[in-house]
């Protein structure tokens, strides 16, 4: 019986330190440690769009959660082999983004015979203002209109 209220209360207090440890990291900073405003160009926010670093982290999220959603990857893309990469000096800010399918093909291929092969893919994403532009696959797969590329 007293092990088990000595066991009880050592849980208890870790789960009270944790629970404090996630609300001290949750909370947004709004001033640097030393409580002196940010320098310019070094946001306290890193996901301020206004900033170029706060550019570049949305275009990260838009690039990986639009790979990420698009069907040739939801059918088969292997996610440890995502890779992005990020043009900023451009605008629209150029996104390429390399993975590797189980399957040949392109699109969500359900009941289709598919040659079973690991194929690379290199996505190029045109992204401006948190929109997605335009987004080909391999040069020949229209990501938006799920659609091979005419040429």
């Amino acid at each position: 019986m007293d092990k088990t209220l000595v066991i009880l209360g050592i849980l208890t207090l870790a789960l009270i330190a944790v629970t404090a440890g996630m609300v001290i990291l949750s909370a947004p900073a709004a001033e640097t440690p030393s409580g002196m405003p940010p320098a310019p160009g070094n946001p306290a926010v890193p996901n301020d769009p206004t900033t170029p670093y706060g550019i570049r982290n949305e275009a990260l999220t838009i690039a990986k959660q639009f790979v990420m959603d698009d069907p040739t990857f939801r059918f088969d893309g292997m996610a440890e082999t995502l890779r992005i990469e990020l043009n900023e000096s451009s605008d629209p800010v150029i996104a390429t983004v390399d993975f590797t399918s189980r399957q040949a093909g392109y699109g969500d291929r359900t009941g289709m015979m598919l040659a079973q092969v690991l194929t690379p893919h290199v996505c190029v994403l045109k992204i401006s203002h948190g929109q997605v532009l335009s987004a080909v696959m391999d040069g020949k797969w229209d990501m938006i209109s799920q659609k091979e590329i005419n040429k």
